[in-house]
């Protein structure tokens, strides 16, 4: 993890005095062994005192993403206010915050994270298995997009290219990942569902893959067998895998995954009503269950899928666009997880805000949304702040 480069900016000729205050009083908010204090390419501008604007903008750079603190005393925050000014007259992203705020501890880890999970991001290789799937007519990104945004290279494969599911077998360890009391598995539908786990999983190993999305349904359709339980096992593992070749999902995922550090659910939007949200999806990360059965693939009736109960009182419910310049990010209280009949088989029914409702009903960027357990929302602001998205909420 790379460490936070923090400037601290007084008038010309301060005394040290000034500067010993200052670093003393940051240091309370956050981990000594998370920052340095630096002289020039910093990522954190801490103002001391007014008469630092100029010396200030001279350390910007236009590509960068700043926070900038600042406090009552001494000037500090009429000198980041006019610099915040600046760089928003010069394209430059910025957060400004004060140092008396409750949450600035939390802040400032969302932000160390963010810097370093954005850094790990770039080079990682998205692996597309199949083609997107027909119906998903808003969900596809160029590879030149995710590449310039995100740093992540787009490898396409075709599922001929992959080792043929007749000459592998199962590791013993993917049916143990969903054995348990009470768990009635038919043994040869799991065989076959672990098969699919090793095609892919060695696709991943061949092609240094850190993400993939398949397209599924010809899977299930022709061959009788889903990758649910698959994709479910790697997303719980922490390798992303989305399904239905959806490439907004896919990034939103790969994204969270470095920022957040969870892999978030691809869940199909179901409904929309009274201020309530209808999810459900089969390929639920094991980790984000609190219990779990396994049933069919929903549309189909055919293999093995997920039906699970979310493990959260509360979501962060988020979405990239195609061309990777917007992002949808809300939070949502989990009001109850259903069982229907009628839509994929892990489900959540959640309240939603007014404004999200406005977004589903009237902006939505697509079908499927991702969702993670918890709050989230200020960290992945950061990163679309970083990544200069404008956020929808």
């Amino acid at each position: 993890m790379e460490k936070l480069r923090v400037k601290l900016l007084a008038f010309a000729n301060a005394d040290d005095g000034v500067y010993t205050r200052g670093k003393k009083r940051f240091l309370k908010v956050l981990n000594k062994d998370q920052v340095e204090f630096v002289d020039e390419h910093p990522d954190v501008l801490l103002f001391l005192t007014g008469g630092s604007e100029r010396a200030a903008v001279t350390l910007v750079e236009e590509y960068k993403f700043y926070l900038m603190l600042a406090c009552s005393d001494d000037n500090s925050y009429a000198a980041a206010t006019e610099v915040k000014a600046w760089c928003n007259q010069n394209h430059v992203y910025t957060h400004l915050a004060d140092l008396d705020q409750p949450n600035l501890p939390l802040l400032v880890e969302d932000f160390y994270h963010v810097k370093n999970g954005l850094l790990r991001l770039k080079g990682k290789r998205l692996g597309q298995i199949g083609n997107v799937s027909d119906w998903l007519v808003a969900s596809t990104i160029s590879p030149f997009v995710l590449s310039t945004r995100l740093g992540i290279e787009l490898v396409k494969l075709d599922w001929v290219e992959l080792p043929s599911r007749n000459d592998l077998s199962a590791p013993s360890y993917f049916a143990e990942a969903y054995a348990g009391p009470g768990k009635h598995i038919d043994s040869a539908k799991m065989e076959e569902a672990g098969k699919v786990y090793e095609q892919l999983a060695r696709a991943i190993s061949t092609h240094n893959l850190q993400g993939i999305t398949v397209e599924c349904f010809p899977l299930v359709t022709d061959c009788k067998v889903s990758a649910c339980l698959a994709l479910s096992k790697f997303n719980g593992d922490l390798l992303t895998a989305g399904c239905e070749g959806d490439l907004c999902s896919a990034a939103g995922m790969m994204l969270a995954r470095e920022v957040c550090e969870v892999v978030p659910w691809m869940a199909n939007t179901v409904g929309i009503n009274n201020g309530m949200g209808l999810f459900a999806h089969c390929a639920v990360p094991l980790n984000l269950l609190k219990e779990f059965s396994l049933d069919t693939h929903f549309e189909t009736d055919e293999g093995l899928a997920v039906q699970g109960y979310l493990n959260a009182k509360e979501v962060t419910i988020f979405r990239v666009d195609s061309t990777l310049s917007r992002i949808f990010i809300s939070k949502a209280t989990v009001k109850r997880i259903p069982k229907m009949k009628s839509a994929c088989r892990t489900q959540v029914e959640v309240a939603l805000t007014e404004s999200a409702t406005e977004y589903f009903r009237n902006n939505p960027f697509g079908n499927h949304h991702l969702l993670l357990p918890g709050n989230h929302v200020q960290r992945l602001k950061l990163a679309a702040n970083a990544l200069k998205m404008i956020i929808v909420e």
